[in-house]
């Protein structure tokens, strides 16, 4: 028979094993481990035990069997049979422990060989770190190992950690996608230590590219309830990724830890993303939260606000950002260009809500107000002009001007929708009217420049009470 070994330098405790909530790693105050729980190595027994593995644990030269024991259990009502979880030491030990639970715990969430496989290989981890302050020695030099043996080769080794597990296809699996599962054994153990990875064929799927997420360089889960591509995969230290005790994190708190990370990024990285995006690829980056790629209660910092712009001036050079996904965004593009600017559209909302707040330069950042309207200013006819005299000499005959001089008078043609509504507007010390009521005086020429007018002396918005009292005003004056 084969088996998977895993093996360690340092002996584990059998209470690591038979003891529930003993967690030798938890608060031990060692950069890189990975447990927390002391429910794993238990848990993982009990899959084993379930689906009916072979396996042995030898802490150095004590060996640890497991098995189960039948036991009736009554509460006055009912009897139930459990099976209870034993352990009989061998080698230097001869007793047989109760662990003190049955092979149901965890049998709900806890029913895949592949979690069981995890604790073994963290634990394994993890001690060697605590011993060594390193994985990647221990590991080229055979410390810590996770290799195929035969039944000839089982055997406990003084001073070493070993777990045997019965090679059943689940187990031949795991132990092909290793590299995949942990970053410790990819082909570059280092990365380990990095947050943001290049994508490199890591997926376990069906061959698509949704992110890979990892904590402490052990996989936590794939994203892959939407099949969209990742330019990164995506690896968190323990305090920027919770997991609940099944180790999983659920999506939800995954994707905004991603975009928290996104935020911190360096220029290279940030480059990558904004050449995607302006790409308009459909990608996972794109759908990130705003709110967790910055915070409406917090300001970027200086280095986030350069990294930011010089990642966007190294993907897209001097364009200006564009989002892509508003009303009239090719207009509004078509009006930056008109100002003398390159452009550059994006499909992706929250990096273009977010791209002012870190200092890149957007169609808000070079446009007017009425700019971003799709409103294209242009001079004022002679009968616009005209309009506004005339009006105006009423509000002065009324004496109702508030000692303000005449505004000034522009045109504007809207070039979002022919069927636009807005006749006029009012900014500051002008007023607007449209270009195609402004060929001849007319009687609605003059409305829309006394209504105009009217917000320019009140500086009152359509329908409030300081405009209709104005208005009223003026019909009593007129008639008295």
């Amino acid at each position: 028979m084969n088996y998977l070994m895993i093996q360690n330098l340092g002996v584990a405790p059998v209470e690591g094993y038979t003891l529930l909530g003993l967690s030798t790693t938890r608060d031990c105050g060692v950069d890189g481990t990975i447990g927390q729980f002391g429910s794993g190595a238990k848990h993982a027994i009990n899959v084993l035990l379930r689906a009916k593995l072979k396996f042995w644990i030898y802490c150095g030269k004590t060996r640890l069997d497991f098995f189960t024991k039948e036991e009736t259990i009554g509460d006055g009502l009912t009897e139930k049979t459990v099976n209870k979880v034993m352990c009989r030491l061998g080698g230097t030990s001869s007793r047989t422990h109760d662990c003190g639970w049955c092979l149901d715990f965890g049998s709900i969430d806890w029913n895949d060989t592949a979690m069981a496989l995890r604790e073994f290989i963290s634990n394994a981890i993890d001690r060697t770190i605590r011993e060594k302050n390193d994985f990647i020695q221990p590991l080229s030099g055979g410390d810590l190992a996770v290799i195929p043996q035969t039944e000839d080769q089982r055997r406990a080794k003084d001073g070493f950690t070993r777990i045997y597990i019965e090679m059943s296809p689940e187990v031949q699996r795991y132990y092909g996608e290793l590299p995949s599962r942990f970053l410790h054994f990819s082909a570059i153990p280092a990365q380990v230590g990095m947050s943001l990875l290049p994508k490199a064929d890591r997926n376990l799927g069906d061959g698509s590219l949704t992110p890979m997420i990892y904590r402490n360089g052990v996989l936590v889960r794939e994203i892959n309830d939407v099949k969209r591509p990742s330019l990164f995969d995506y690896n968190f230290k323990p305090h920027e990724l919770s997991i609940d005790e099944c180790r999983n994190s659920s999506e939800f708190a995954t994707r905004a830890a991603c975009a928290k990370l996104i935020r911190k990024a360096t220029k290279g990285q940030l480059a990558i993303i904004f050449k995607s995006l302006g790409r308009q690829d459909d990608i996972f980056e794109a759908e990130l939260d705003s709110y967790y790629l910055c915070p409406t209660y917090a300001d970027p910092t200086t280095e986030e606000k350069t990294a930011w712009q010089d990642g966007w001036k190294e993907a897209n050079g001097d364009a200006i950002l564009c989002d892509a996904t508003t009303t009239g965004s090719k207009e509004i593009a078509e009006v930056v260009q008109k100002k003398g600017h390159l452009t550059k559209s994006i499909k992706a909302p929250a990096w273009a809500q977010n791209a002012k707040r870190f200092g890149i330069k957007t169609a808000e950042t070079v446009l007017s107000h009425n700019e971003q309207k799709g409103r294209d200013e242009i001079p004022a006819t002679a009968a616009a002009n005209a309009a506004v005299d005339e009006v105006w000499g009423w509000l002065e005959t009324l004496k109702m001007t508030q000692g303000k001089p005449r505004p000034n008078v522009c045109c504007f043609r809207d070039i979002m929708s022919g069927e636009c509504s807005c006749h006029g507007y009012q900014d500051g010390d002008w007023v607007y009217l449209r270009e195609d009521h402004c060929g001849a005086r007319t009687k609605f020429l003059l409305k829309v420049a006394l209504e105009e007018c009217v917000h320019y002396v009140t500086d009152a918005t359509d329908n409030s009470r300081d405009f209709q009292s104005f208005i009223l005003d003026m019909f009593v004056e007129m008639a008295a």
